[in-house]
């Protein structure tokens, strides 16, 4: 039985599918029960199943229980794919078994429907993609359990070596049951990388923006591991070999989180042309109204965006959506420099998610202002003014040069929304540099 299991081959009858499927629900059931009862000290009933989290639940409760459900997950969708072949059901109504309600009636059919006429099987292509697709999914919340809830990290192994594992495990076990195809080992791949995209989702560890700015480095590392497992199978004494690779990622983690990278700071530096002098546009630069253009599309995504600015004594406060910038100013060169250190950042998003407001961890610290300046330089002989915003910024996500494609233009576009208002209310027609 557990080899039909593991390699997804033959059927399993319904007396059988029925008493498994109850049993493992059972012991689940009383896992479940015993760590949150005794570990974490808390109550558990069958309706925590449909409401999961409140304000008792830790990440390290959701990462323990996460853990505890892979093997019974894979024995309910393995156990579920031979019934349906039993009964000649098309592979695809295993998705059910991941859709509330759903799952409950598609259980109580096949626990009553009539085999049909069993035959020798060789395993299809659809489903040694399924195969494909769960598995490396399956490998992939794990890793992203161990990098985001054990080691507190955006790393390399988060960000590149578990796309390109997606890719490679993904790809190796397609060939390996149904050789032959060049694209659908790719098509498969991908379609695992929108599934923990959809996990991500789901259970509230990230969302939708980051998921989208992740994407294009996914998409490349997903075909390079695509692209190694080709090569590789082709070859049986590397094709054993390499079956180590995905146990590489776990390391890649650790061994970041040992070295400890420094974060490298980084400057941007937007300016406008404004026709005013220097000296009214200084009255502007300290503190300024509420801005009223309307917020581009990247804000309105769950980008943090200034609204207004204030000084109170020696300290700045720059309101943003999500929070106050806090400016301690230390250089104040009326009308040619203020510039200022930052005691304290908000959030620099609120992310877009099914569930509204969630708490991802790179919205603590991973991103984080450290100094801020604005310079006023005179033209047409201080009847007009260059105005120069510039901001210094670390961020702890790698690879480092791709996260500051991003961070880069995002700072650049409040730098452009802070300059637009402060030309507006200085002068009547800005000229943008």
């Amino acid at each position: 039985m557990f080899k039909k299991l593991w390699r997804l081959e033959g059927t399993v009858g319904r007396a059988t599918y029925a008493l498994g499927g109850l049993f493992a629900f059972a012991l689940k059931f009383g896992i479940d029960w015993s760590v949150a009862h005794f570990i974490f000290h808390r109550d558990w009933r069958l309706i925590n199943y449909w409401h999961f989290a409140d304000a008792e639940t830790t990440p390290m409760m959701v990462v323990t229980l996460i853990a505890i459900a892979i093997p019974f997950v894979w024995f309910g969708i393995a156990m579920t794919l031979l019934r349906l072949r039993d009964v000649g059901l098309s592979a695809l109504w295993t998705a059910g078994f991941f859709v509330p309600v759903l799952n409950l009636a598609l259980f109580a059919v096949l626990s009553i429907a009539t085999p049909q006429i069993r035959k020798r099987f060789k395993a299809p292509a659809i489903e040694s993609a399924f195969l494909a697709v769960i598995v490396s999914a399956a490998f992939s919340v794990a890793i992203a359990l161990l990098s985001l809830y054990v080691f507190k990290q955006y790393g390399w192994g988060l960000f590149v070596g578990m796309p390109f594992c997606i890719g490679f495990i993904a790809a190796s076990i397609y060939q390996r049951r149904a050789p032959g195809s060049k694209t659908t080992p790719l098509i498969t791949a991908y379609a695992a990388t929108l599934l923990v995209a959809g996990i991500f989702l789901a259970v509230a560890w990230e969302g939708l923006v980051c998921l989208l700015m992740v994407t294009p480095l996914a998409i490349v590392e997903v075909a390079l591991g695509v692209g190694f497992a080709d090569l590789v199978c082709k070859r049986s004494r590397l094709a054993h070999a390499s079956m180590f690779i995905p146990a590489l990622v776990p390391l890649m983690i650790a061994g970041q989180a040992t070295m400890k990278p420094i974060a490298p700071t980084y400057e941007v530096r937007s300016s406008i042309d404004i026709d005013a002098p220097p000296d009214v546009v200084w009255k502007n630069v300290i503190a300024f109204p509420d801005i009223n253009e309307e917020p581009e599309l990247l804000f309105r995504a769950g980008i943090a965006y200034p609204l207004r600015a204030r000084i109170v004594g020696r300290t700045r406060y720059c309101e943003f959506t999500t929070g106050a910038f806090v400016e301690p100013i230390d250089v104040w060169d009326a009308p040619r420099r203020l510039s200022f250190g930052v005691s304290q950042n908000p959030e620099p998003m609120r992310e877009l998610s099914p569930w509204g407001r969630i708490d991802a961890p790179h919205l603590h610290g991973f991103l984080v202002s450290q100094r801020g300046q604005f310079d006023l330089q005179p033209l047409d002989g201080g009847r007009r003014t260059r105005l120069i915003g510039t901001t210094w910024y670390r961020h702890t996500l790698w690879p480092a040069a791709y996260w500051r494609l991003w961070s880069d233009e995002i700072i650049h576009r409040i730098h452009m929304r802070v300059l637009r208002h402060i030309a507006v209310i200085s002068s009547a027609n800005p000229a943008r540099s």
